[in-house]
């Protein structure tokens, strides 16, 4: 007959094995085993003395406890497995990485280079662009036709952009000089940091923007 005594000495074994959480086998091994002395036990004891109240919930608490153990194995596998496949190595590829994004890009006295979106309506368009403070500093005519637009790094007062300075742009489409769309500019930002966020690719740039990487269009290296 199987007795308190000998399952609880089953469960301090459960008890070392669940200590060391990169042999979830151990662990499940004995689990097993735990079940088997606890099925034997309540099949087996005496109808006149039965396992007293408190001996079987400490046994039924080893018994959560072993299980909650195994799970936490089985996670921890999951997690480890994922990063020897690589699922954050595909992360680091993109720091340093320029990605086309609705952001800001420095200027570093030399054209930028604006992908455009203009109403297939419009009859004209312009680019309206925007300092670090939000204030429109330039704007100039492009072709409504044309998907990408440069900007010289002049500035509506005749000066030239200081090198080093961050700008965003908005593309405006016209249509008998009234706007009728307007959309972001996007240019080459450099990126600084990647997140892994509910199983998405999430790319942050200097600037504080964000954008999925399944978003992405266009990518090059640091010039």
């Amino acid at each position: 007959m199987e007795n308190v005594n000998t399952l609880s000495q089953a469960s301090s074994g459960f008890a070392r094995s669940t200590g060391d959480t990169s042999d979830t086998t151990d662990v499940e091994g004995d689990f097993e085993t735990f079940l088997t002395l606890l099925t034997a036990q309540l099949r087996n004891q005496d109808p006149l003395k039965p396992v007293e109240s408190t001996a079987f919930v400490a046994q039924l608490a080893s018994f959560s406890a072993v299980e909650q153990q195994v799970k936490s194995n089985e996670n921890l596998e999951s997690i480890l497995e994922a990063l020897a496949n690589g699922a954050t190595g595909g992360l680091a590829q993109w720091i340093g990485k320029e990605v086309r994004n609705a952001g800001t890009a420095p200027y570093e006295n030399v054209p930028l280079d604006v992908q455009t979106f203009v109403h297939r309506d419009a009859d004209a368009a312009r680019l309206v662009v925007y300092n670090e403070n939000g204030t429109i500093v330039a704007t100039q005519s492009i072709d409504p036709a044309e998907e990408n637009a440069n900007w010289s790094g002049i500035l509506d007062n005749g000066q030239r952009a200081q090198s080093g300075e961050q700008f965003s742009f908005k593309v405006e489409s016209l249509s008998s000089g009234e706007v009728i769309l307007e959309t972001s500019g996007f240019v080459f930002s450099k990126v600084d940091e990647v997140r892994l966020i509910q199983g998405q690719t999430v790319l942050q740039f200097a600037d504080g923007s964000k954008m999925f990487a399944d978003e992405v269009t266009s990518m090059r290296e640091a010039e």
